[in-house]
């Protein structure tokens, strides 16, 4: 699925290179993967996961290795300085080596610069799970829903879940309107991806926000679990969406949220988190 990110949105690998590491990449107006025919005869020196190519003018200015590594192999330390030589000798322009690696720890394990001489040096860029960029932006998100649902992934379990997963929710839906298949995919990729409780508020926040995504999983939410936990989703969702419209809520006015057990008026919350001008408002007449 990581591979998928890579080849609706080739810009991801750029974006992430410049958010991750602060690299001055080279200005390129267009950015596309680069689909080489493989067969039995091809040899293994283009065989990477991804060679991603940043274009300028037409001119190749930059192009982008991506491989995906989810154990250690050292027999990459012999291949990846040939992914990177064969591409710089096919498009005469620089490389780079980035590495997606989809674990929270270890990533030090496969980002040891490769020497290839006393003073020849590949270095991979390895980007793990915890190292991916926070995105709660709603704007940055519609702009690239590819990182957003990396940023979700990668940040769902810890403090900002809320306001990344809403953030996500925004980008996905409003990808869905140029590709719903794909917009699909990464909706069920993050449901199942994504530990319970996040997976839970995910789904809610999916089928609150569109009709469409609602007819598709409705039926089955409903279904799941009893009344009680259905509305302690809600209840988390109702608090996302009031931390991404950035209103202020109180611990008295959170604990209540999160207290109740009602589905029914979470389900009333719900619909008014979208319109009211602060979470006082929402709690007024319940």
């Amino acid at each position: 699925m990581w591979l998928d990110l890579f080849a609706n949105n080739p810009r991801l690998a750029p974006d992430l290179l410049l958010e991750t590491f602060g690299i001055d990449l080279p200005h390129y107006e267009e950015a596309r993967v680069e689909t080489p025919v493989m067969n039995e005869t091809t040899p293994v020196e283009l065989r990477a996961d991804h060679v991603i190519v940043l274009r300028n003018r037409g001119r190749p200015v930059l192009v982008c290795v991506v491989e995906m590594q989810r154990d250690h192999d050292s027999r990459k330390e012999w291949t990846w300085p040939k992914y990177l030589t064969a591409a710089r000798a096919r498009h005469r322009c620089q490389t780079i080596l980035l590495v997606m690696w989809p674990h929270a720890h270890g990533a030090e394990r496969v980002s040891t610069p490769i020497a290839l001489g006393p003073s020849s040096v590949v270095t991979p860029h390895v980007i793990g799970l915890s190292a991916i960029p926070l995105v709660t932006d709603e704007a940055q998100a519609i702009a690239n829903p590819e990182l957003a649902t990396l940023s979700a992934l990668a940040h769902a379990e810890g403090p900002h879940r809320e306001a990344v997963l809403a953030a996500t929710s925004a980008g996905v839906l409003a990808f869905g309107k140029k590709d719903a298949k794909e917009a699909r995919t990464y909706t069920d990729y993050l449901s199942e991806a994504l530990s319970e409780s996040a997976s839970e508020l995910w789904r809610t926040l999916m089928g609150v926000a569109s009709k469409e995504y609602r007819s598709a999983w409705a039926r089955g939410y409903v279904a799941e679990g009893r009344a009680e936990g259905r509305a302690e989703g809600r209840a988390e969702a109702v608090l996302a969406i009031l931390a991404h419209r950035q209103l202020v809520v109180t611990d008295e006015i959170r604990d209540r949220i999160l207290a109740c057990t009602d589905p029914d008026l979470t389900r009333t919350w719900l619909d008014r988190a979208f319109h009211v001008d602060s979470a006082e408002e929402l709690l007024r007449d319940a």
